[in-house]
């Protein structure tokens, strides 16, 4: 059990006869605060769902790139030819001291046989040895890493153009923060707090169609009205609110002013 298992409490809330369970280990925390605490991270969650889905913020528009020469860090293959030839060295030297060794454990051997053969054996173990020190002397001058091009100089890499894919970005983050912007203040004449969002992006950015028409004094768009009467009203009510103090797109001083236009046949 952990040792903090002890501090674990349960506070309840009560809302249409259903009970809220929380298991916390602060103390001092007040059940409002956790719950917002639980809102605010249930927020994040769903903006990266919402924004992920909507405006596609984990999607790449293209996949054009920039040929270039290879200059990552990569492994360098003559450093593991040199180890592989240590390992080698290694394996000879262990292989004739084991052979010395057996020389001189074996009792079917005679010792006038196996004094005649240890000066062979002990000069095989002597060239082992020396073959090992070569082999780790010439691989310590041979780089472990090296950059793609040093290895192959035709070595080439593919490069996103980063540039382009941190403004897509900034683009799609600037539509759903426009969006949410636009939801909060529709709302304020809509009274949905369930549905104020979908309504927006459904019956609004999506379900409305219309033109903008541009002099050098203004900029006007005109909207089609939506079919709902409800939503017509808190749309022509948010658009009063904006034509109050017109915006303006930067770098362009011209107003921006909208007007609901009546559907056919409405």
């Amino acid at each position: 059990m952990p040792p903090w298992s002890s501090r674990l409490w349960i506070t309840s809330r009560r809302r249409s006869g259903a009970a809220l369970q929380i298991l916390t280990s602060d103390f001092d925390a007040r059940p409002a605060d956790i719950l917002s605490w639980l809102k605010s991270r249930w927020r994040e969650e769903n903006f990266l769902k919402y924004a992920s889905e909507n405006y596609g913020i984990d999607k790449i528009c293209d996949y054009l790139a920039s040929i270039e020469t290879n200059t990552k860090i990569a492994d360098n293959p003559a450093r593991k030819a040199a180890t592989a030839a240590v390992r080698e060295a290694d394996k000879a030297l262990a292989g004739a001291e084991r052979e010395l060794a057996g020389l001189l454990t074996d009792p079917a051997i005679t010792p006038a046989v196996k004094n005649a053969s240890i000066p062979a054996l002990q000069d095989k173990i002597t060239r082992a040895r020396q073959a090992v020190t070569a082999a780790t002397t010439a691989r310590k001058d041979i780089p472990a890493k090296l950059p793609a091009s040093a290895i192959d100089p035709d070595a080439r890499a593919a490069l996103l153009r980063a540039g382009r894919r941190g403004l897509q970005m900034v683009l799609r983050l600037l539509a759903h923060n426009a969006e949410h912007w636009l939801s909060n203040q529709l709302n304020a004449y809509l009274h949905d707090d369930d549905e104020y969002r979908a309504i927006t992006r459904q019956s609004i950015i999506r379900g409305l169609a219309g033109t903008i028409t541009w002099t050098p004094a203004a900029i006007t768009v005109h909207l089609e009205q939506p079919r709902a009467p409800r939503i017509a009203r808190a749309l022509a009510l948010l658009i009063e609110e904006i034509n109050a103090t017109p915006p303006a797109m930067p770098g362009d001083n011209r107003p921006i002013t909208y007007h609901l236009t009546p559907r056919p046949g409405i």
